[in-house]
């Protein structure tokens, strides 16, 4: 691995691992963003890999994982796969010492989590993971809008969104999204999305309670939580088969905040109790994974705390371990060892 730290002359190399959607939009952002560029893809399929290639503009693709990771114009690996491969695809990466960015979850369960970021400690290496409204501009300015709401006294985080591949299910087709077998849930998959905002701007909660509703195949399909504060409690609501359009609020005595969407942001208003609502200045980008490939980079290159983020990761991989119990979310993989 060439070290970057030191006079940038070149773009950071990015290998990507996984052919999906949110990896196709996370090629496009690595094409607007200056200082990253995608060097290689990898996927099992080699036309698979040569189809991504072709389509996404990426130079080259393998289906050679050793060869993938031994590359050395790959500095980072972005990581875009099914839940049960990201502990062990993000542990090869960092012991071939290249950095990480992992979709959410980074892992199913805080041991594993905890083992790779001992593992990226260890070597000097960014680990991040890849939650979008995070390392999107307009988190700071919900943080500050939190700020000035006085004590709070009510929080309601809600995600719902009827997946493309509910259909196919219903018609007993089961894609992957709707794969137990692959560690995933709806609560891994659309649930982390306010399970990660509720503890970035208020921390792990005293106690928490929560309760799913299941698929016939034993995928969870929706469910909620509640997570107990000093003063107030905050509600999650998560859903992969239901559409719900309700914004998220914030109530506090000072006033109140609504959000938009949980991921991909557009609008957030305050409310001061007692007057009218208005709209925080913000203007979202088209690709707002933009920003999490700019983070990699700044990261990677020095000028950027990494720890904060993996710190925030931490906190809902605990959550989130917290809530499966709760609800009795289980997987295969929970067995496994951690290696």
């Amino acid at each position: 691995m060439r070290d970057m730290r030191d006079g940038f002359g070149r773009d950071l190399g990015i290998g990507i691992v996984g052919t999906g959607k949110i990896s196709r939009q996370f090629a496009a952002a690595l094409h607007t963003t200056p200082g990253v560029s995608a060097r290689t893809v990898y996927s099992r399929n080699l036309e698979t890999g040569e189809r991504y290639a072709k389509e996404c503009g990426v130079p080259s693709f393998t289906d050679q994982w050793d060869g993938f990771l031994s590359d050395p114009d790959i500095d980072a690996v972005y990581i875009a796969t099914p839940n049960v491969v990201h502990y062990r695809q993000a542990l090869d990466a960092l012991r071939a010492g290249k950095h990480v960015l992992c979709e959410k979850p980074l892992t199913t369960d805080a041991a594993r989590f905890d083992r790779l970021a001992d593992e990226a400690r260890s070597r000097g290496l960014v680990l991040m993971e890849g939650m979008r409204i995070l390392h999107d501009p307009v988190f700071p300015l919900i943080r500050k809008a939190v700020d000035g709401l006085g004590k709070i006294r009510r929080a309601e985080f809600i995600y719902c969104q009827y997946s493309s591949r509910y259909d196919s299910f219903k018609e007993g087709v089961i894609l992957n999204a709707f794969n137990p077998a692959l560690s995933n849930a709806a609560v891994m998959d659309i649930g982390v999305y306010p399970i990660a905002l509720d503890v970035a701007l208020f921390g792990l909660p005293d106690g928490i309670e929560a309760s799913s509703d299941f698929l016939c195949n034993g995928f969870e399909g929706n469910g909620s939580a509640t997570l107990d504060y000093d003063g107030f409690r905050s509600t999650l609501t998560w859903s992969k088969i239901v559409d719900v359009n309700t914004p998220s609020v914030i109530l506090g005595e000072n006033g109140s905040i609504m959000i938009d969407r949980l991921s991909g942001t557009t609008r957030v208003d305050f409310a001061p109790t007692g007057g009218k609502a208005d709209t925080i200045p913000y203007f979202p980008a088209e690709n707002n994974m933009i920003y999490e490939a700019a983070d990699l980079r700044d990261a990677i290159r020095g000028q950027l705390d990494s720890e904060p983020f993996l710190e925030i990761s931490r906190k809902t991989v605990l959550t989130l371990d917290a809530i499966r119990r709760a609800a009795g979310i289980t997987f295969p993989s929970d067995t496994q060892p951690i290696g």
